[in-house]
């Protein structure tokens, strides 16, 4: 590290004079690119500060009394370069062979954590990462460095399919004391282009490529507030996203419920509000959630099926519109029943008329979650799913033409929601790295395990046959010893 500093202090030094001298004579240069031209003299210099400090690593070993009881030299001077934030870093190192085991093995690379075949470091990753959560693969990979060099959109693409994302579940000394939970339910729809390889799409019985894919949003809040004490705009608090594709409805519920479960004082939690448009993905979380959660549907749903059935009214729409909703006020299903009839009598199709039927179905089968905010203050809360669905799943996955593999969706939807609730891409990193390490670790315990049990085998059938030849008559004063301890022999 010396070297690069005793270097940095001759050369680069004169390198920033001339760029400031550049910027003081240059009235065509701005401050935007004073700024870029500085920066440059400083990334060499981290870069050999970097390529001198593993360098210098390798020299310990090769010098160290450790190494030379337990490794040999195979060879001296191999290089290796991977691309980091500040440029290309390029060094060499020397391959060592254990003397026990025949393993050959760069000491100084494992030292410094830098794996087989590794071409990018995690400062890389972690910054690929940071954008790739609002930009493409291929602008990830333009931002993923502080220089020129760029990352490919498949190394991106690659990273973001083996991250593992965790649930984000905080540990509370004490629980939060609160009366009522709500929860905005809704999902995405979003374009495939394969679901694990290419070629794999299903074509269905309409002709048409099954290509869509519906990943689930659930937005646990606490309530709303103003932005601000003057602001005309609210906000929710203590808010919280369950995001992803499940293999099952109830998947996303026991997310929800475990989180309720750490966060949340049950004894003061009176009820749970799930808002949505009454899918039975969305209904099932009743079921998991338990007594104390109910189902409100969402009025932006309720208001956008009514119009599909009435919209065909012309200038009676409102008129409509408004016998519907005073039927609902008054809990009178016949009163809406009767405006659904008429609607029908003014239809042109049977496709109209089929719609209008549904509708009607629709409205009878949420009947209760539909009059529930007459009689419960809690239950008039707005529901802004679509809203949530938009902000953190369509716009980054649907909005734009767009095409996903299914990992693609489960991940890219997945951290989303990690990164909304605070979570730290850093970490998500250090989170790989143990449980592959946990997984090393199970591995060696099972193999020691098998280990055991051999010798378990072994010991039991050495056991069993000195019994066995016993039994048979081999007695031994060890055996007559034994019985007379039983008290079987004189």
């Amino acid at each position: 590290m010396n070297n690069s500093i005793q270097q940095f202090m001759e050369f680069g030094v004169r390198k920033l004079e001339k760029v400031i001298e550049s910027f003081m004579d240059d009235e065509q240069m701005n401050i935007g690119e004073f700024v870029i031209e500085l920066g440059k003299p400083l990334q060499e210099l981290q870069r050999e500060i970097i390529a001198e400090t593993i360098e210098t690593i390798d020299e310990t070993y090769r010098n160290s009394i450790y190494r030379t009881d337990k490794y040999v030299i195979d060879r001296s001077n191999v290089p290796n370069s991977f691309t980091s934030t500040c440029g290309e870093i390029k060094y060499h190192r020397t391959y060592f062979e254990s003397k026990e085991t025949g393993e050959y093995i760069f000491l100084a690379d494992k030292a410094c954590g830098i794996t087989k075949n590794m071409r990018k470091s995690e400062d890389v990753v972690t910054q690929a990462i940071k954008h790739v959560v609002d930009s493409s693969y291929r602008l990830s990979g333009e931002y993923a460095t502080n220089t020129e060099d760029i990352i490919s959109k498949q190394a991106i693409m690659k990273e973001v399919h083996r991250l593992e994302i965790p649930a984000l579940i905080p540990f509370v000394k004490k629980k939060k004391q609160v009366k009522v939970l709500y929860i905005n339910a809704d999902e995405d729809h979003v374009s495939l282009q394969f679901y694990k390889v290419k070629g794999d799409l299903k074509i269905g019985a309409n002709g048409y490529k099954s290509n869509t894919i519906e990943p689930r949003l659930a937005c646990l809040f606490e309530g709303i507030e103003k932005e601000s004490e003057n602001s005309k705009r609210n906000r929710l608090f203590g808010k919280h996203y369950f995001c992803g594709v499940y293999k099952s409805s109830e998947a996303i519920w026991e997310e929800v419920l475990e989180y309720i479960d750490a966060v949340y004082d049950e004894e003061h939690l009176e009820h749970i509000y799930i808002m949505g448009d009454g899918a039975s993905w969305i209904k099932s979380g009743i079921d998991v959630l338990g007594a104390k959660c109910h189902f409100v549907l969402d009025r932006f749903h309720l208001n956008q099926a009514i119009m599909r059935a009435v919209g065909h009214l012309w200038d009676s729409v409102s008129d409509a519109r408004t016998a519907i909703y005073d039927g609902i006020r008054s809990e009178d299903k016949a009163a809406v029943s009767k405006v659904f009839e008429v609607a029908k009598e003014w239809a042109e199709s049977d496709n109209k008329r089929e719609q209008i039927r549904r509708t009607k179905v629709y409205i009878d089968n949420h009947w209760e979650a539909i009059i529930m905010p007459n009689n419960d203050e809690y239950a008039r809360m707005g529901c802004s799913a679509e809203g949530q669905v938009s902000h953190l799943l369509s716009s980054r996955l649907s909005s734009r033409p767009l095409g996903w593999s299914e990992t693609g969706v489960a991940k890219m939807s997945k951290l989303r929601a990690y990164v909304a609730n605070g979570g730290q891409v850093c970490d998500l990193l250090k989170y790989k790295k143990e449980k592959e390490q946990r997984v090393i670790q199970e591995e060696i315990r099972k193999e020691i395990d098998k280990q055991i049990k051999k010798k378990q085998k072994i010991y039991t059938d050495v056991w069993n046959h000195e019994t066995i030849a016993a039994s048979i008559g081999e007695i031994t004063g060890m055996y007559c010893l034994t019985k007379k301890l039983r008290g079987i022999c004189g």
